[in-house]
């Protein structure tokens, strides 16, 4: 177990596997082993092998939670809420249960599934950790049921309870480091000198900004295999300190990167993901937007695809999503826009160090206009147009992210704007990412004209 929750899956499939050979009947081994096939990519394999556990232990329900989550990822989505529910009734205070069935379905009015979470959070000895779950539940629940107030006071709450930290002034210097290590000069002397292969596509972005969506839609195409979200190039990077020899964290070292430097982290780039024959490879990990500098350097060839939508929609939906790990910035409003506004300022950076180079598209205009956005994305990407595409709800494939409900059905509007439900608690964030124009006046705001507001910190830092 503890070399699975350690990432060494495969020394953790030998162990479960020499177990069985051992015990063919028991079912923790193949539960666990299910669940080491799910995170290698092999869904269905694992699916067996936990419903063999489900088999032999029907009363178990974090087999019945686990199987829920395979199932979800491979489109089983009815039996996903099947399994969901029964791992609910077998343990009342499963609180992962309650948060997982809440993200597969659209809740009415008369549901009673709020009943039960509230009377879980009463109990005196729910942990904040047990409480983020259910607190998650809830404002999915409410939220459907368009009870906006209190969802938003449970969203708050939960990511209270997950006692999630993040450093704006580490990350913000990481940022810096970017800014300066990667600059025109740096990039005009090792121009052309990476992998001449053109197999890698990456689409980055904020998270909840669509990057599920596009990479769905390229994944739709017969000559692109889609990844997902791969932590590829975070090690690709740290291979750098090695290479050169410089022991500064990336990317502190890449002034003294050579051609032959870049080859050699390309190749192993490919050699990492080289699992599929398709022409292209779509590494869809959102926060590769920190190392679009390597990326293009590595590959001068590759596609990158920026994925943007309304700044107000993307930070309210990372809100709401209780992130498993990789977005500790997402679970406070104040460091989530810090980390908007530092996103953008990189993004604008790769902009003016490779012009052209960097293909943006927006989940609005995908909304508006599918084929045309699409069509204009694949002849980015030097690729034929294929009608399936457009039906890239009937693509199967597995998706592991939070957007795996999204990308198995048409295209729909009412998560366009939906961040107006809650304007006036996003009234500071708003202000934070210079959307002042956008909010609807409120008494509060009105001043006498004739007043003339003080020079702060903040206001002069816009004004520089």
């Amino acid at each position: 177990m503890k070399l699975q929750l350690a990432g060494r899956l495969s020394e953790a499939e030998k162990i479960y596997g020499r177990v069985l050979e051992l015990n063919p009947n028991s079912h923790d081994a193949m539960h666990l082993l299910g669940l080491v096939k799910a995170e290698s990519d092999q869904d269905e394999a694992g699916a067996r092998l936990i419903e063999a556990a489900i088999k032999l232990r029907p009363e178990v329900a974090a087999f019945r939670h686990n199987i829920a989550g395979v199932y979800r990822r491979i489109g089983k989505l009815k039996e996903a809420e099947t399994e969901f529910r029964e791992a609910i009734r077998l343990k009342p205070d499963y609180a992962e249960a309650y948060q997982g069935l809440a993200e597969m379905i659209k809740f009415e009015p008369d549901d009673q599934l709020l009943n039960q979470i509230e009377a879980q959070l009463s109990n005196d000895e729910v942990s904040p950790n047990q409480a983020s779950y259910f607190h998650f539940a809830a404002g999915k629940v409410l939220d459907d049921q368009g009870h906006y107030e209190s969802a938003f006071q449970h969203y708050e709450q939960g990511n209270s309870d997950a006692k999630r930290s993040f450093s704006t002034q580490e990350y913000r210097q990481k940022v810096k480091d970017n800014l300066y290590q990667f600059s025109p000069q740096l990039i005009e002397r090792l121009a052309g000198a990476g992998s001449t292969s053109k197999r890698p596509f990456f689409v980055v972005g904020m998270p909840r900004s669509g990057t599920s969506l596009v990479e769905q839609i390229l994944a739709s195409h017969s000559r692109v295999f889609g990844a997902g979200e791969l932590n590829d190039m975070k090690f690709i990077a740290h291979d750098g300190i090695q290479l050169t020899g410089v022991q500064q964290a990336y990317p502190g070292y890449v002034a003294e990167l050579t051609a032959e430097h870049l080859q050699t982290l390309a190749n192993r780039y490919l050699d990492r993901t080289s699992t599929s024959g398709s022409d292209h490879v779509v590494d869809k990990h959102p926060l590769n937007f920190n190392h679009i500098g390597l990326i293009l350097l590595m590959f001068p060839n590759a596609k990158v695809i920026h994925t943007e939508r309304h700044a107000l929609d993307t930070c309210l939906s990372c809100f709401f999503q209780n992130f498993t790990k990789g977005q500790d910035y997402s679970f406070n409003l104040e460091t989530l826009g810090e980390f908007y506004l530092d996103y953008q300022r990189l993004m604008a950076h790769w902009h003016q160090v490779f012009p052209g180079r960097i293909f943006d598209i927006s989940y609005e205009s995908l909304l508006a206009d599918l084929e045309g956005e699409t069509r204009r994305m694949l002849d980015y990407c030097d690729l034929p147009y294929e009608a399936e595409c457009l039906s890239f709800y009937e693509t199967k494939r597995s998706v592991k992210t939070a957007s795996f409900l999204q990308v198995r059905q048409p295209l729909y509007q009412t998560s366009q704007g939906r961040w107006r439900n809650y304007e006036r608690q996003l009234r500071p964030l708003a202000r934070k990412l210079g959307l002042d124009s956008e909010l609807q006046a409120t008494n509060q705001d009105r001043v006498d004209p004739s007043d003339e507001a003080p020079v702060t910190i903040s206001t002069l830092g816009r004004l520089l």
